[in-house]
């Protein structure tokens, strides 16, 4: 029997099946031309993976996630944009989610001048004492008693935030403050926005009193070197600039700290060793210094390896591809997006001995001193979008982290074991909600 048996001669049937001649025809050049990873999964002919949300490269191993962030990284320079990122960066005029142009460029090299000049100074130090002081005198009022400590340590690290880009400081547990947690498109424009243009204000450039004005310096001095590229760069930049710092560092650092005091209630031989190196190079009668910092690189350690357990922000902000690249043998089309699995790279039984086992030791060098960043850390990323504030994050964490392990001996409640394990999700990994004692030890 012949084929045309099986088929109406007509036109309509005629055309679809050139038509899913065509598409199968398309589908295998395609994925001649692109040699994906592999999926999940199964693929379907002409379908694919259409039934899944989108095509994403995931990386897992530390090789090709440097080649990603670092050997190409204007290859995959470029963020996801969603409408919601569009809508909360009003525009993508930040630096963490817009796209790689000469625009961001210029926005990343004006904010990361401001933030060298403003850390060259006392100011950092000075933020953390004035927040810890008065949370460390608010927290004595619950020494041997249980309770959990988070919204102390959002107050310490949102004081500290505050203080850094506009001078001052919250009142303690304010509405504001809490309102500032629940909405933050709102704070954005009322908060932040009008917090900067009132700072703009009064700006004197012989009288720098905090980030905002460094950053109103900044952009100043570009004005003469830079010229036509600044028009593009407007106060909206800035704005989404401080909203950057502020809410980035308000939800890592402090769910970072949270983490940390849970690793030490739940291995108190190791925060006894933490504490006898702080009780040695610091003393009892003051609160850590930034000055002190290189010689309690235990105590650093700790934070290090606190930071690399828990991986608070498991697969970072994702990236997407400005052209047709590759990653290893892989071939990647423009437009992918491209995450990097944090959480499987600082999990890595290959890059790591003893993954799953609490060791600061592995940061330290044959004399107890910081040794090389471990390859497969990466906290922070790396490249041309490495978090920009990096350098204030790991030092503000060090001296909070220190303090609260000066000043008090951290425990579970009694009866109960620390649950270190997070509430997980793709964006953020959350300390579970529990409550801890705390002893003072000065």
């Amino acid at each position: 029997m012949s084929v045309e048996a099986y088929l109406p001669s007509s036109p309509i049937t005629t055309g679809l099946v050139a038509l899913v001649a065509g598409l199968f025809s398309f589908w295998l050049l395609r994925r001649m031309r692109y040699n994906y990873p592999p999926r999940p999964g199964i693929a379907l002919p002409l379908l694919g993976h259409a039934y899944s949300p989108m095509k994403t490269v995931v990386v897992n191993k530390i090789d090709e996630a440097l080649e990603v962030l670092v050997k190409k990284s204007t290859d995959f320079a470029n963020r996801l944009i969603t409408p919601s990122v569009e809508m909360f960066t009003d525009g993508c005029r930040d630096i963490a989610f817009s796209n790689y142009s000469p625009t961001w460029k210029l926005h990343r090299k004006l904010s990361s001048k401001a933030l060298r000049y403003y850390m060259q100074g006392p100011a950092l130090e000075h933020r953390v004492h004035a927040a810890l002081e008065t949370a460390l005198a608010e927290m004595d009022g619950h020494a041997d008693s249980p309770f959990d400590p988070v919204e102390h340590i959002n107050f310490i690290v949102g004081n500290i935030l505050t203080g850094l880009c506009f001078g001052g400081s919250h009142v303690y547990k304010s509405p504001g403050f809490r309102k500032l947690e629940k909405f933050y498109k709102k704070v954005i424009v009322d908060f932040i926005g009008k917090k900067y243009h009132d700072e703009k204000k009064t700006f004197k450039r012989d009288e720098l009193r905090h980030l905002v004005d460094h950053l109103i310096l900044a952009r100043t001095e570009a004005e003469v070197s830079e010229g036509d590229a600044l028009v593009a760069l407007t106060d909206a930049h800035i704005i989404q600039t401080i909203a950057d710092i502020f809410f980035a560092g308000v939800d890592t650092s402090r769910m970072t700290l949270r983490f940390a005091l849970l690793h030490m209630a739940a291995y108190p031989d190791i925060q006894a060793i933490a504490q006898e190196e702080i009780d040695r190079v610091v003393g009892r009668d003051r609160l850590p210094g930034l000055s002190d910092r290189p010689d309690l690189a235990y105590t650093e350690a700790v934070l290090h390896e606190s930071m690399r357990i828990a991986t608070v922000a498991p697969t970072g902000v994702w990236h997407e591809t400005l052209c047709d690249t590759s990653i290893g043998s892989y071939k990647i089309p423009k437009g992918t997006p491209v995450m990097i699995n944090h959480w499987a790279l600082h999990h890595d039984p290959d890059a790591w001995d003893e993954v799953e086992k609490f060791k600061p030791e592995r940061y330290l060098d044959e004399h107890g001193k910081l040794g090389p960043k471990p390859k497969s850390w990466l906290p922070f990323g790396a490249g041309k979008r490495v978090c920009l504030g990096e350098f204030v994050a790991k030092p503000e964490l060090h001296l909070i982290f220190a303090s609260l392990l000066q000043r008090y001996r951290w425990s579970p409640e009694a009866g109960r074991i620390v649950d270190i394990s997070p509430e997980k999700s793709p964006l953020s990994n959350t300390p579970k909600a529990q409550k801890l004692r705390m002893e003072r030890r000065i």
